[in-house]
């Protein structure tokens, strides 16, 4: 528990120090003013908490997708793109699992 309080508060003085870079990322979800920045910082530490937690289950898995897809729209700001970026991401993950489970035989 004392991990997420001290991974959250730093993820938040790390949002706010950041926080043009992050108000591109809500501007790409097509927000604007104090929201662009509020809806990015808010799920960067729902996922951060998560992932912060003593057990590691699905939910991390998707709470670093999620992180994985604000880092791309910071980067590319064309959603179209994203998904080209996170289809490769996947299909790396698909064929590292076949070749793991093929040397496991």
């Amino acid at each position: 528990m004392i991990n997420q309080l001290i991974v959250v508060i730093l993820s938040f003085i790390l949002s706010m120090v950041l926080k043009p870079q992050v108000e591109v990322i809500g501007q790409g979800f097509g927000l604007s003013g104090l929201l662009s920045w509020v809806v990015p910082t808010l799920i960067v530490l729902l996922c951060v908490w998560k992932i912060g937690s003593d057990k590691w289950n699905l939910g991390d898995l998707i709470a670093s997708f999620v992180l994985i897809v604000l880092i791309l729209m910071y980067f590319y700001q064309d959603v179209s793109q994203i998904f080209l970026e996170c289809s490769r991401i996947m299909l790396g993950a698909c064929v590292g699992a076949i070749v793991a489970y093929s040397a496991k035989k």
